[in-house]
């Protein structure tokens, strides 16, 4: 049997009872997205996470009206507590003893400040494995400073990739220009800074509980988002001999040549991302326009030397017929043609048929929200199946462990009227989103 302090698994060849990390608890201390969902996806493989909130829960949960929240905290529970009050570190000490990972996102000095520091849960649990999730890492002088979802991608490059030849506008003499330049930037600013960085925090959670079934030992992990971003998008930090230059995206955004980027058609729009020889040869041919077979064409060199012509006269093709009408005939040939402007990704999730088959989306229910769907496997395994549980309130489950950890209804009752504990109250369920 599994117990805290231990990965457990089938013992003589028997089936196991559970997810993959049956048995383990998680201490989850953080807010917003990267950190949060990476104790989720430890949770989706069968790990006890409990989230352990401040009086009034995560901020995340009040920005906009609060929906982000219930992607962050699936599969998880929730307890929020005073860590500032003796009878709240009472209750922290008591979690403590009984996890075997910690994982937060607080920036150096303020988990000691709450009692849950690396040395102080060491000396509770000296097994424990704590994992700090920042910014910039533990030591220089970008440690104390705040990271979220666009600093890294912006720091790594990220916008600058993205936002195309139109960028940097150089100088803009009007607020106006600024306010553009910004709001591009801004937009432009996406290669996936929290996800990256919460596969990360689940991925050296496994390490460590790995580390610690090997050598009997817990340990400190640092996790920050620039380098989680840096080792996501490797390729561009490193050079080698023969590396081609990443291309660049045209001043409107299109893509980076004639055959590998965005057309309008005469209703929508499609992608079409041609490649190899084969690719090439395919699409002439089914287009029958006698200027493709012409010598600006007849190779790759010739059609990179003459890339705007291509563009150029692929727009007018293109424009003829509707993007659905050209991705059918397109991609039965091995042409990479898609349609981009279909369904927008909330619609695809709920809808499409493929993502149904493959449980991409599964079905809860939210205390608040009712009926919804949240993300389903990321990975499937067979024999020890994950537990994929639903969005949590903040609190949700304060008194249920604080009776776990001996307190009873007295005693909690007295946490709460004192302003230690809490929960969210919720009195009749939202109808109006889903």
């Amino acid at each position: 049997q599994a117990t805290s302090g231990s990965a457990g698994g089938a013992a003589n060849g028997a089936s196991p009872s559970g997810g993959a990390l049956e048995g383990v608890t998680v201490l989850e201390f953080s807010t917003i997205i990267a950190t949060p969902l990476g104790a989720s996806l430890i949770g989706d493989l069968g790990a006890r996470v409990i989230k352990v909130e401040p009086i009034g829960g995560d901020p995340y949960r009040g920005m906009g009206i609060g929906i982000g929240a219930a992607k962050t905290n699936v599969s998880k529970e929730s307890i929020a507590l005073n860590l500032k009050s003796d009878e709240a570190q009472k209750v922290l000490r008591g979690l403590i003893e009984r996890a075997d990972v910690i994982v937060h996102n607080y920036r150096p000095g303020v988990p000691e400040r709450l009692g849950m520091g690396y040395e102080q849960a060491r000396a509770i649990n000296p097994r424990i494995i704590h994992i700090s999730a920042n910014g910039y890492g533990p030591h220089g002088p970008g440690a104390h400073r705040p990271s979220t979802h666009p600093i890294p991608g912006a720091g790594m490059g990220g916008a600058g990739w993205q936002a195309g030849e139109g960028m940097p506008p150089g100088f803009c003499d009007s607020i106006e220009q600024v306010r553009e330049a910004s709001r591009l930037l801004m937009r432009s600013n996406e290669v996936n800074p929290d996800p990256n960085t919460s596969a990360v925090i689940a991925a050296a959670a496994l390490l460590g509980l790995y580390a610690r079934e090997r050598h009997g030992v817990g340990q400190q992990i640092f996790v920050n988002m620039l380098g989680a971003n840096t080792y996501a998008n490797s390729d561009d930090f490193l050079t080698y001999e023969g590396k081609q230059a990443r291309p660049t995206i045209d001043r409107g955004l299109h893509g980076h040549g004639a055959l590998y980027r965005l057309y309008r058609c005469a209703e929508g729009w499609v992608f079409l991302g041609v490649v190899t020889e084969r690719e090439w040869t395919a699409l002439a041919e089914r287009l029958a326009s006698p200027e493709l077979t012409d010598g600006r064409f007849a190779s790759r060199e010739a059609r990179a030397e003459h890339d705007a012509a291509l563009a150029s006269l692929l727009e007018g093709i293109f424009g003829a017929k509707a993007a659905s009408q050209w991705e059918a005939e397109l991609t039965p040939l091995g042409v990479g043609c898609v349609r981009a402007d279909g369904p927008m990704p909330g619609e695809f999730w709920l809808d499409d048929a493929h993502v149904r088959e493959n449980d991409f989306v599964v079905e809860r229910h939210h205390a608040r929200y009712g009926d919804y769907f949240r993300h389903g496997p990321l990975q499937v395994l067979h024999d020890t199946p994950g537990s994929y549980g639903p969005a949590v309130l903040a609190g949700e489950h304060t008194d249920a462990i604080l009776g776990e950890l001996g307190y009873d209804a007295d005693a909690i009752a007295t946490l709460r009227a004192d302003g230690d504990a809490w929960s969210e109250q919720v009195e009749v369920e939202y109808s109006g989103f889903f």
